[in-house]
């Protein structure tokens, strides 16, 4: 049985290498992702979604951790998310054309293995400061 820390750990390699078959076999068929905004992924389907989600808005994304903190079935990890956003953004709430924009977001996730598969993804972010950096918003008042 992997643990979610080597879990993580894989799905972020191919993640980052743009590799969406490679974290298939990684990935339950009745997988669970949420995040801010109303993200809310289910399944297989679900995963490709999420996955092509940030692909297609940031090709030259790349997710780091700095901080991860596992125990068997279970991993919390402190990360950033960087990438430009040179293609469309599919949100629940609509398409956000690209921005040019260069992004860099902090995140906390909560990922849970079962059999060597994830089963769980809950991502936290700041939903403010990301829309901030693509302009949809104004930026954040300084003291």
């Amino acid at each position: 049985m992997s643990s979610a820390q080597a879990v993580l750990e894989q799905i972020v390699k191919s993640f980052n290498a743009r590799d969406e078959a490679a974290t298939r076999p990684l990935v339950s068929p009745d997988v669970v992702l949420t995040a801010p905004g109303g993200l809310d992924y289910r399944g297989h389907a679900g995963w490709h979604q999420w996955f092509q989600l940030w692909d297609q808005a940031c090709p030259d994304k790349v997710i780091s951790y700095h901080n991860v903190i596992g125990d068997g079935d279970q991993a919390i990890g402190e990360g950033t998310f960087t990438g430009t956003h040179t293609g469309v953004l599919s949100l629940p709430t609509g398409e956000v054309p690209a921005t040019g924009r260069k992004l860099k977001a902090d995140f906390v996730a909560v990922i849970r293995v079962k059999d060597g598969k994830m089963t769980y993804l809950r991502h936290y972010f700041d939903v403010m400061d990301l829309m901030a950096q693509l302009g949809l918003v104004g930026a954040p008042a300084t003291a």
